[in-house]
């Protein structure tokens, strides 16, 4: 697995375009040290490509999207702290992405 992510308020990122390799724990220590209120994301690339970003959505909750380009547009859930962490590990443990979450399809058209 490979993570990516921008952490705006320490001025750290790793672009999603060089996503660095990463283990479970690594990947947990990075989203739990994101700031909760400036815009900060991250997200994971797993061994088929697929990318699953994570965003603050409002005060409690992250929005979760997986990107589909061939369909124009997104997979979305939205999911509290504690979802966030479980899905991290099943995708750590090799769940297929668009299984760990009741992602609902929103279109860019």
């Amino acid at each position: 697995m490979k993570l990516f992510f921008e952490n705006i308020t320490e001025n750290v990122k790793v672009p999603m375009d060089f996503p660095l390799d990463a283990v479970l724990e690594q990947a947990l220590e990075v989203f739990e040290e994101l700031p909760e209120d400036d815009g900060s994301t991250f997200g994971i690339v797993n061994e088929q490509d697929i990318v699953v970003q994570f965003s603050k959505y409002n005060k409690f909750m992250w929005l979760v999207e997986i990107p589909d380009l061939p369909k124009h547009g997104v997979h979305q859930a939205i999911c509290n702290r504690n979802q966030c962490i479980r899905i991290m590990e099943d995708l750590f443990s090799g769940a297929d992405a668009m299984s760990v979450a009741e992602f609902k399809f929103v279109s860019f058209l």
